[in-house]
């Protein structure tokens, strides 16, 4: 049983990782670096730390689901896994080869997110109460995160 949860937990952060492992290769990098603009903005080493949380609370979901007997509803968490972990590359990578700024992309992205994700808790709450709710996390963090875009956005009078 417990190892059947730490396999869920290792299978997402198996897609965090393994996606995003390309990235600094093809020249798509976050500037970590820098402080934050914003007063309300974390410090860049927070964010790898928040995401390798979500990953487990999704991971935690997969479990819960397989042990209800709804394991096919587990390719939702595992979309919505992808989309997530595939953020350098619809940010960063589209705004190096469109010239357009990445928070543009980033903003987009999370909207997409925010609506996939709300797709899988509505999806899941009628047969895993447990997973659907370990999936809200990600709105909560994705629409904090837009909340950054927009005020970095303002900042930079894109918008």
């Amino acid at each position: 049983m417990i190892w059947s949860l730490v396999l869920s937990i290792l299978i997402f952060y198996a897609i965090l990782i393994v996606v995003n492992i390309p990235a600094p290769f093809i020249g798509l990098n976050f500037e970590n670096a820098e402080t934050p603009k914003l007063w309300y903005a974390p410090p860049g080493f927070v964010i790898p730390i928040v995401w390798f949380v979500l990953f487990t609370l999704l991971g935690i979901g997969r479990y819960h689901l397989i042990q209800t007997g709804f394991g096919s509803y587990q390719w939702w968490l595992f979309g919505l896994a992808f989309l997530c972990a595939t953020y350098a590359y619809y940010t960063l990578g589209l705004a190096k080869v469109t010239h357009i700024s990445a928070l543009w992309f980033g903003l987009w992205g999370n909207i997409v997110v925010i609506l996939f994700a709300a797709l899988v808790v509505y999806k899941l709450l009628p047969i895993n109460t447990t997973a659907a709710l370990l999936t809200v996390p990600v709105i909560v963090w994705t629409a904090f995160a837009s909340l950054i875009v927009v005020g970095e956005m303002k900042l930079g009078k894109l918008i």
